[in-house]
């Protein structure tokens, strides 16, 4: 079958499945937390800030899995501080925004996903001005080669369509979402004082605005090329937002009613109601959907909707919080594990630091270990789809100041990574079968880089699937 109209195929049934079963939910969170499931006891089940984490609409209850751990940005990126060593646990600091281009319902994958960084990456690989905490973008493969950054849109152009002069860079993207036919919409980290449309203003970091479809141009990837000055309009204020929170009547992780935002922390368009309305500015006017949002306040993970003025969003399986008088919201809404105590449970610290809607396909790797000694053993746990076997495959890195692992386009991967590192080296075959699966590796004798990728084969849809890719460095 021709490529385009195989992914076309794909995207179109996947489109109607998502539509009938409700969407799937992308999601970071703002401190360590531990998956519900504890990912058959694997290393998966332990989530970092940096990692993106899964959250299917069925079956109920919900459980959450790793869909993109921090070892396979670690990958990509390469040796991106140039001090000859892949591991870098604090890549990114956090993952403060995700973006989802262009479909709210087709089939997803690390094609459409862009993302916004609490810490700026080096760019000794990269080169510049690689991904920084104003920038949305995402690390990739391109015709430069690997661990090259691809930006949706940079900082400069979003201080452009602010008021403000290009450099220096001041803005710290906190909260992001895009729909074409409505624009980007952003919240900040910091206030900034600007001059967007309306005039000098203090943009508040529990503000909204809107960068509209007409304020800026496309380039044929599908990326933001240049915005117009001054043409960032407001939607929400600070207070609508804290008005907002306050009307959810929602509770944080230890029962208390949370009162305010005091900052927006995550942004989605609700695709399956946006139910938009008009909303004046400079240029006529732009049209605003009903939106998914977290705040800073909402430890246990709850996410509200600007749905009614200010409630809290109906998951297809459950409301995702708790409603004051209820209890605390405990963060197994979204499949993490609660604190438990002698005297009673309380929430997860963590409040949800970015979300998207999607589709998603779960097929994760991370080692256990990623450095070990000459003579260990290392072993790479895996989160699988529903299939019973998973081929697990194994290529040497480059090593050296600014090495990063070389990969190359795999089309058949429709739903999974789109990625594969040669030259593969077949290791082993393991079952899968419970969604989880480890592999061990003999003794490593010598000094040596290595990535691992998961291989499965989904008959039901006539796909070959690459799972994510991790590392081993043995020292």
């Amino acid at each position: 079958m021709n490529t385009i109209l195989h992914t076309a195929f794909f995207s179109a049934l996947l489109a109607a499945g998502t539509a009938a079963q409700g969407l799937d939910i992308l999601y970071t969170v703002s401190t360590p937390e531990t998956t519900i499931t504890g990912s058959g006891g694997t290393v998966l089940a332990s989530i970092r800030p940096n990692d993106i984490v899964g959250l299917r609409a069925t079956p109920c209850p919900v459980t959450a899995e790793k869909w993109a751990p921090r070892q396979a940005f670690e990958v990509m990126a390469g040796d991106e501080d140039g001090d000859d060593i892949y591991r870098r646990p604090n890549l990114f600091g956090a993952i403060d925004a995700l973006v989802k281009v262009p479909d709210p319902v087709a089939a997803d994958n690390w094609r459409t996903l862009y993302y916004s960084p609490a810490a700026a990456m080096g760019t000794t690989v990269s080169g510049g001005p690689g991904l920084r905490p104003g920038d949305i973008g995402r690390v990739r493969r391109t015709g430069a080669g690997n661990g090259k950054v691809e930006h949706f849109i940079r900082a400069e152009d979003i201080q452009v369509a602010l008021g403000l002069p290009p450099s220096p860079v001041v803005i710290d993207v906190d909260a992001a979402c895009f729909g074409h036919n409505y624009g980007l919409f952003l919240s900040l980290d910091d206030d900034v004082l600007c001059n967007p449309c309306g005039g000098p203003t203090v943009m508040r970091d529990g503000d909204v605005f809107v960068l509209p479809p007409g304020s800026y141009t496309l380039t044929g990837n599908g990326t933001i090329a240049g915005t117009l000055p001054g043409s960032a309009v407001r939607i929400y204020t600070e207070a609508n937002m804290d008005a907002m929170v306050a009307n959810a009547q929602v509770t944080d992780r230890f029962g208390a009613c949370v009162p305010n935002a005091v900052d927006v922390e995550s942004l989605e368009i609700d695709w399956a109601n946006p139910s938009a309305f008009a909303f004046p500015s400079c240029g006529g006017v732009v049209f605003v959907p009903r939106f998914l949002f977290s705040t800073e306040t909402l430890t246990g993970g709850a996410v509200l909707t600007t749905a009614l003025g200010g409630s809290i969003y109906n998951s297809s399986c459950s409301p995702l919080g708790t409603s004051c008088g209820s209890g605390p919201t405990l963060g197994d809404q979204i499949g993490l594990k609660p604190i438990s105590f002698t005297t009673g449970m309380i929430g997860i610290a963590s409040h949800v630091n970015a979300l998207a809607l999607t589709y998603i396909f779960e097929f994760a790797a991370e080692a256990a270990t990623p450095q070990v000694p000459v003579g260990s053993t290392a072993t790479i746990d895996f989160v699988t789809p529903p299939s019973a076997w998973v081929w697990v495959f194994m290529t040497f890195a480059a090593n050296g100041p600014g090495a990063v692992p070389t990969s190359a386009p795999f089309p058949w991967s429709f739903l999974g990574f789109p990625e594969f590192y040669p030259t593969p080296n077949f290791m082993s075959l393991v079952p899968g079968g419970t969604g989880y699966a480890t592999y061990t590796t003999p003794p490593i004798p010598w000094p040596v880089d290595l990535v691992f990728q998961g291989v499965t084969i989904l008959p039901s849809l006539s796909s070959i699937e690459l799972s994510t890719p991790t590392f081993v460095e043995v020292n």
